[in-house]
């Protein structure tokens, strides 16, 4: 099981625990390092005055070879030997060693004061030291394992009461982190006893700061959620009154086709079950599309695309309809607008804006669609008509599902701007709706960012 897996109370102490062992192991061997280093300075100062004692001995000792034969007083004596040696007429003559040291002089002669050298294939320490006018020298060398022995001892010495407290640090870090997190249980108990309706904020007592932006982050999601909840059963309230208007009326035309007998009558009310059918496919196909649109997200699907050739096509695509109500439908502006987009979406965009703004133009009218771009590199799609336009009060609803201005004057199912704003929510535009200053009706400007590379 990998330690992602495990709870967060079990990853906590395995990482407190594992970094206290490694600061542990690298405090041992640092104390191992300087326990050496102490060792050798003292183990020197002995060999010296060890040196220094012989050489005073011998001086005045007689000149018969004696050996040091006693009993082994510590178990570190044996890694000690010296030897005590007259150079007189040039002729090396041993007066004073240690049992262990052999007769002869070690082979390479060690260097005057300390030196190492090697000695029945180990490594020693080794102090010489000469008195040149009663021609005695003293050599004193003592094995590096006793040392390192030493150095060894007095770090596991150190070591030993880490490492058997380390079961002991690990219960008292279970007991701490467990109080610790104390909090969070209570968070997850108090998220467990909420009902799915309940999105209001979340009240934790005596919270730690820690937990205050998880709380906060989660007081953030529910606020969401209840708006887009509440946006819902907005949207599906008022989808299901357009819905249950049309087919009232529908029922009610081809009941009165039904019973009339006048033929005349008949196709009119047919014509008019027709006109309702159409109407009702337009609203549930916008619907699809809000629905459609409410499921993605900002920068979903962008790829360079060229705004002014969108309108171009838009512009051909509507142009029949805007003819036949002698509305003169004017486009200009930059001949090419790059921007990130989806070229799908944007169509949709421009098609209801041309749409809404052909729908509220009088027999007649004049339509300007106008793309620029901006002193900050953003480009701008305008669509200006010479309808009736909106009261200024008014121009903050617009935009809001199934919101109509002028009902008996257009026909429609209020949701084309509502469409248009959230397609250019997606591509990070905004959408801004004023009167009209050369046609005098209503002015619809969505300003979109530069193409990013």
């Amino acid at each position: 099981m990998s330690l992602r897996q495990h709870s967060l109370q079990i990853r906590l102490i395995g990482l407190m625990l594992a970094a206290v062992l490694i600061f542990g192991l690298a405090a041992g061997i640092q104390s191992y390092h300087n326990a050496l280093h102490e060792a050798d300075e003292i183990f020197d100062a002995q060999l010296a005055q060890l040196g220094q004692t012989l050489l005073a001995v011998a001086i005045h000792a007689d000149d018969d070879e004696t050996a040091s034969n006693g009993p082994i007083a510590h178990k570190y004596q044996r890694s000690l030997a010296f030897q005590v040696w007259s150079t007189e007429h040039d002729q090396p003559r041993l007066l004073l060693h240690s049992g262990k040291s052999t007769s002869v002089l070690p082979d390479p002669l060690p260097e005057e004061g300390f030196s190492h050298g090697e000695l029945q294939g180990e490594r020693w320490r080794y102090y010489r030291q000469r008195d040149p006018s009663r021609e005695l020298e003293v050599i004193v060398g003592q094995s590096d394992l006793a040392r390192n022995d030493l150095a060894r001892e007095v770090a596991w010495h150190n070591l030993q009461p880490f490492l058997f407290g380390l079961p002991l640090l690990a219960i008292a870090a279970l007991i701490a982190i467990r109080l610790g997190l104390q909090p969070l249980r209570k968070l997850a108990h108090e998220l467990q006893q909420r009902s799915p309706e309940r999105l209001d904020p979340v009240r934790l007592e005596d919270s730690p700061t820690e937990i205050a932006p998880v709380i906060e982050a989660l007081d953030r999601l529910f606020a969401r959620v209840a708006a887009t909840l509440e946006n819902e059963r907005r949207f599906t309230s008022d989808a299901s009154h357009e819905l249950r208007t049309p087919l009232a009326a529908l029922r009610a035309q081809v009941q009165a086709a039904m019973l009339t007998e006048n033929s005349v009558e008949r196709l009119e009310s047919l014509h008019k079950a027709l006109q309702g059918t159409d109407r009702m496919s337009h609203l549930v196909g916008q619907l699809l599309t809000l629905a459609r649109l409410d499921e993605l997200s900002a920068s979903t699907h962008l790829e360079p695309v060229d705004l002014a050739a969108v309108t171009r096509e838009c512009c051909a695509e509507l142009g029949p309809e805007a003819l036949a109500r002698n509305i003169e439908l004017e486009l200009n502006g930059e001949d090419t607008a790059p921007i990130s987009g989806s070229p799908d979406l944007l169509r949709v965009l421009v098609r209801n804006l041309l749409d809404n703004a052909i729908r509220y133009t009088p027999v007649g009218g004049h339509i300007i669609v106008a793309i620029r771009i901006l002193k900050n590199s953003a480009q701008q799609l305008e669509v200006c008509d010479s309808g009736p336009g909106v009261p200024d009060e008014q121009l903050a609803q617009l935009g809001q599902r199934f919101s109509r201005f002028n009902p008996t004057q257009a026909e429609g199912v209020g949701l084309g701007l509502s469409i248009a704003l959230r397609i250019a929510e997606i591509h990070r535009a905004r959408i801004a709706f004023s009167r009209g200053t050369a046609a005098g009706g209503l002015r619809v400007s969505a300003e979109f960012p530069p193409l990013s590379h």
